[in-house]
């Protein structure tokens, strides 16, 4: 008989089950990344210079999510605009990069719309978790959850990073808006 093709491996990220009681509207508004967990060889790096990031959320159509990121680079604020298309299901999204295969997948993991949210990002074959929260400190049950959650998806304590919680920016100006992803 002929033989089967096996099947694709599985992406990471399809063993992230989103959010069920997902609101995108009560999504909206200002959180603040407290921490990321990442293999990305930069953030190893450049891990002493994080920089306080703020971003505000908002649902231009009921369905995409419009983030725009404020953070420093060099001492000036920037804001990075960024589009997340609804993807296939409820609280998975689609971030689509400059040029061929670097889209990223997003997925709202988890989140009670109040106090955190917990974002997991893919590109190709590598995923991150981000960590956000309304204020720029969680509670030390919200960052174990984060722990946990990072260890669930093959990621761990040496590659979490926190954020510092102070030096925030507000806005950028005009000269500083970056569309894309970053």
């Amino acid at each position: 008989g002929r033989r089967r093709r096996p099947p694709p491996p599985q992406s990471p990220l399809e063993k992230v089950a989103a959010q069920e009681e997902l609101s995108l509207p009560q999504l909206a508004g200002r959180w603040f990344l407290v921490g990321m967990a990442s293999r990305c060889s930069y953030l190893v790096e450049q891990s002493h210079r994080l920089e306080a990031t703020a971003v505000t959320v908002t649902v231009p159509d009921g369905q995409s999510l419009a983030i725009s990121t404020f953070r420093k680079l060099d001492g000036m604020c920037w804001e990075i605009r960024q589009r997340y298309l609804p993807a296939q299901a409820h609280g998975r999204f689609l971030l689509k990069g400059r040029g061929y295969g670097s889209k990223v997948d997003v997925v709202v993991g988890e989140t009670d719309h109040s106090s955190y949210a917990i974002l997991y990002y893919q590109k190709g074959r590598s995923i991150s978790a981000k960590l956000y929260g309304r204020t720029s400190r969680v509670s030390d049950a919200i960052a174990d959850k984060f722990e946990q959650r990072v260890r669930a998806v093959g990621l761990s304590e040496d590659v979490t990073y926190y954020f510092p919680t102070y030096g925030f920016c507000d806005s950028a100006d005009e000269f500083h808006i970056l569309d894309g992803e970053l």
